[in-house]
């Protein structure tokens, strides 16, 4: 097992995110970060054709048989290991069509398996993903890794006798799947397992941004797929 690749690909799918630490920094803390925190809405860093140039160096790469298997690796950190994930168990979703370039211009959110987090944002997301059988799965998926990763440790150390040497690689993965099993167990305050001040679905859906930065047929559909809502929300 090369760990260099599974640190870096770890690395890679972490990326997107640290659009966070920016706007814990923006607000003066991460603690500070509530639901008008839409990183998926607003941030560049989670817009996919962003990272397109990842796609087409390992498309280079693997014409002319240049370590295609290097260039694979923030491909596969980035869209698998974090766009992917976001699609399937996000509150809203990814805007895979989302043109970086256009700031008024918005594309549909592709949002999977949504029934009890669409429309949560923050720590109110989390705390309804926790319940999620999503998130039992990451964790056992994360527990086996952690167990798998220690396995390979054991045996690469048998392999070395009678001068074992230890990877530093082996630790940071170890840790860093020990730490995002413990998150993953954690328990969410109980003010975020009640409904969110702004109410559910206070996010682009009813945004006027991004209903009047859609195309003319998206903007159909999407009228069309919220029209209660939106109905709602001018009543209120």
């Amino acid at each position: 097992m090369d760990f260099y690749a599974v640190f870096l690909i770890a690395f890679f799918s972490m990326c997107p995110d640290l659009d966070i630490f920016y706007g814990g920094i923006k607000e003066g803390g991460l603690e500070k970060l509530d639901e008008d925190f839409q990183h998926h809405y607003f941030s560049i860093a989670h817009y996919p054709i962003v990272y397109t140039p990842f796609i087409i160096l390992f498309i280079i790469s693997l014409i002319f048989n240049f370590y295609p298997l290097y260039f694979i690796i923030p491909v596969i950190g980035i869209y698998f290991g974090h766009f992917l994930l976001d699609t399937i168990a996000c509150g809203d979703g990814i805007m895979w069509g989302k043109n970086p370039f256009k700031k008024d211009k918005y594309a549909r959110f592709i949002n999977i398996c949504y029934s009890k987090t669409d429309g949560y944002h923050g720590f109110y997301w989390e705390a309804r993903y926790r319940q999620t059988f999503m998130c039992k799965i990451s964790n056992i998926a994360v527990l086996i890794s952690a167990v798998i990763i220690q396995i390979f440790h054991i045996f690469e150390t048998f392999r070395m006798f009678p001068v074992p040497t230890y990877n530093v690689f082996y630790l940071f993965i170890l840790i860093y799947l020990l730490v995002m099993l413990y998150f993953g167990l954690q328990k969410s305050p109980e003010e975020f397992q009640k409904e969110p001040k702004k109410g559910r679905y206070s996010d682009y859906r009813i945004d006027p941004r991004y209903i009047n930065g859609l195309s003319e047929k998206n903007r159909r559909k999407h009228l069309e797929k919220y029209s209660a809502l939106l109905n709602n929300n001018r009543a209120i």
